[in-house]
C-alpha cells in the first residue's frame, strides 16, 4: 500500500458503546477496503470489542486490497443534549469535515444514532460505497448527518430557553486527573445542575465550582447504577 493511500477511520464519541453495526463496518473497512488505521477518540469500548469474534480486527494494519479512496469519520450522535453540549468540539469537527470539501477524496462523514441503533442515512454497504468513491452515497450520508446535528441543535435551544429549562445531573466515573478535567468541562454547561464524581479525588472534592461534588465510595457497577437511580442522572461519563 503506498503512503498516498493510507486512509484511516476516526471513531468519535462512542464512549463505552460498541454497536454491532459499527463493529461490522470497521472490520469490513479494514479487511476488505484497505483502511490502514482505526483511531478511537472518546470511544474506549471500540478496540476491545473489535478484537473479539467475529470481527478479530486490529486498529492498525489491514492487508486487504485498497478499495478506499478516502478516509472516514464515524461520529456517535450523543444520546442526550447534555452530552452534546459537554463535548462541543466533536460536533464542530463533524460539521467542518462535511462542509469543508465536497471532492471524492475528502473524508466521508457518517453519524450513528444510538437511540435508533442505526447509521443515519444509510447502511454499512452505503458507507463502504462512499469510502470507495460513490458520490451519491457520500452526499446522502452527509445530508443526513447535518440534519441529525441540526435536530440536536434545536433540542439544545429548547432545553436551554424553553418553558421547562431542564437541568441535568451527570455522573463522572473515575478518580484520576482525566475525570477531574471531564467534570470541569461538563460543569460549564448551563444545562447541567450537578456533576457527581464517583468516587472522585481530592481535586474534585476541593473544586471551586459548586456543581462538582464527590459521591460514592467506589466505582464498581453496583455503586454507579445505584447512584444513577438515586439522583436521576441523565448521563454517565466513564473516564
Amino acid at each position: 500500500m503506498s503512503v498516498s493511500n493510507m486512509f484511516n477511520i476516526n471513531v468519535l464519541g462512542f464512549g463505552g458503546r460498541a454497536p454491532a453495526q459499527v463493529l461490522d463496518l470497521l472490520a469490513k473497512a479494514s479487511k476488505e477496503y484497505g483502511i490502514n488505521q482505526i483511531i478511537p477518540n472518546r470511544s474506549q469500548a471500540i478496540q476491545p470489542a473489535l478484537l473479539q469474534p467475529p470481527y478479530r480486527t486490529f486498529l492498525k494494519g489491514s492487508g486487504g486490497d485498497c478499495k478506499a479512496t478516502s478516509s472516514l469519520m464515524l461520529y456517535c450522535l450523543p444520546s442526550t443534549v447534555t452530552e452534546y453540549l459537554g463535548f462541543p468540539s466533536e460536533a464542530e469537527l463533524v460539521r467542518s469535515k462535511i462542509l469543508s470539501d465536497g471532492s471524492t477524496s475528502a473524508t466521508v462523514v457518517v453519524v450513528y444514532d444510538t437511540a435508533a441503533d442505526r447509521i443515519v442515512g444509510g447502511s454499512v454497504d452505503d458507507v463502504l460505497a462512499a469510502v470507495a468513491g460513490n458520490g451519491d452515497a457520500r452526499a446522502t450520508l452527509a445530508a443526513a448527518s447535518l440534519t441529525a446535528l441540526s435536530n440536536l441543535d434545536a433540542q439544545a435551544i429548547q432545553q436551554a430557553v424553553g418553558p421547562s429549562k431542564r437541568k441535568d445531573v451527570v455522573i463522572v466515573v473515575g478518580s484520576g486527573g482525566r475525570e477531574h478535567a471531564l467534570a470541569v468541562a461538563l460543569a460549564k454547561s448551563p444545562l447541567v445542575s450537578e456533576v457527581l464524581c464517583c468516587p472522585g479525588n481530592g481535586g474534585t472534592a476541593a473544586e471551586e465550582n459548586p456543581k462538582i461534588k464527590n459521591k460514592g465510595a467506589n466505582q464498581d457497577n453496583a455503586t454507579v447504577i445505584a447512584l444513577a437511580k438515586e439522583v436521576g442522572a441523565r448521563m454517565v461519563v466513564v473516564g
